[in-house]
């Protein structure tokens, strides 16, 4: 079995995404995580296809536990065999819920477990390298329940590769394509951003309509460490996905009141291979007349301030409820100030909640 971690919020999207790469059954296993009953193998296939995932991890074990000594023995019992003798290796914890440990107690624990386990079955002692492991052990704890797997990632699949401009707030990729596929857009309509701010709900879009794997990092991905991975066959399956994609000219638009952003936009869309037509709107003067309206305006905390993004929230709101888009959706911290929305879907973006407000048009509705 694999699992997949992902923002908290997004695990019904995310699995998803994993059952069309997959076609094996998938679900929630826990915040911000899913599974994907499927063999390993697949595991490049998520890393290089997926737009809402974070992490492919191979799950290794999985329970309930009474404390660090019995989690000791749970990763002690476990065989080590994929990792060779010469690598290096590291353990992260993520944990939620009251313990009397804390996650570097954990990490600790677990990586002493692996040593012990490997020296008496191999004869061995493994190297520990805390800053850039060859092999990243990851592990959950909720409450009494652990989650332990070989990351297969590394680094978080949200960092595309392809921003070059930086904006002082930019929007997680990963929540963009899910606002993409909440929306229920396809590459047949047009779908608009009037806050686009560095391009990343359009160049999403781009990437999600013409199938564009994540081609801008898969030779850092962690699989290629792991020895019982047959690097042939994973670049066969590469070749494979890499045929799917296409280059057509999709109706995508993005705009901001800010030349700079649009020119960053202008510069991201060329590193990601996308054709998108960014231009310098007044959220105010701007046409909404479009089938989909994806937007993540200012939410006043980094960005302008709160009366300011106050402003422009009531002003989309009002342009989408006057336009003859199929469907709109405004990503917001303060969903108390808009009240016509149809559907409210809260994703955790790192430490702070916000909020997919979705809009439909009356034939939507029923």
């Amino acid at each position: 079995m694999i699992i997949a971690t992902c923002n908290r919020g997004m695990e019904k999207i995310c699995a998803k995404e994993a059952k069309e790469i997959t076609g094996k059954r998938t679900g929630k296993e826990g915040n911000g995580l899913i599974y994907i009953d499927t063999e390993w193998k697949d595991a490049f296939k998520l890393n290089y296809i997926s737009k809402t995932m974070n992490r492919i991890i191979l799950l290794l074990d999985k329970g309930e536990f009474n404390g660090l000594e019995d989690l000791y023995e749970k990763a002690r019992a476990l065989d080590y065999y994929f990792i060779n003798k010469k690598q290096s290796f590291a353990v992260r914890f993520s944990r939620h819920g009251k313990h009397c440990f804390t996650s570097i107690d954990a990490e600790r624990t677990v990586g002493q477990a692996i040593i012990d386990s490997y020296r008496e079955k191999y004869r061995e002692r493994l190297k520990v390298n805390l800053e850039e492991p060859e092999i990243m052990i990851r592990g959950f704890i909720k409450d009494k329940k652990y989650w332990l797997g070989i990351d297969t990632t590394g680094e978080s699949l949200h960092k595309r590769g392809y921003r070059i401009y930086r904006h002082p707030a930019p929007l997680q990729t990963t929540i963009a394509s899910a606002l993409i596929r909440m929306a229920g857009w396809n590459e047949k309509q047009s779908l608009y951003d009037p806050c686009c701010g560095s391009g990343t709900i359009p160049i999403e879009a781009y990437l999600y309509g013409n199938k564009i794997p994540n081609k801008w990092r898969w030779q850092s991905f962690l699989i290629w460490n792991l020895r019982i991975f047959d690097h042939d066959e994973i670049i066969k399956e590469k070749e494979r996905i890499d045929e799917r994609q296409s280059k057509k000219k999709l109706s995508i638009y993005g705009s901001d009141i800010s030349p700079k952003h649009v020119e960053g936009a202008k510069i991201n869309a060329m590193a990601a291979g996308a054709n998108i037509n960014f231009f310098v709107e007044d959220v105010a003067k701007a046409s909404f007349e479009y089938d989909f309206i994806i937007t993540n305006p200012p939410y006043g905390k980094r960005v302008s301030s709160l009366r300011a993004a106050k402003k422009i929230n009531r002003i989309l709101e009002k342009k989408i409820l006057g336009a003859r888009c199929k469907k709109a959706i405004i990503l917001t911290a303060e969903p108390e100030n808009l009240s016509d929305y149809d559907e409210k879907h809260a994703i955790l973006y790192g430490r702070l909640w916000t909020y997919a407000l979705i809009y439909k048009t009356s034939t939507e509705k029923f």
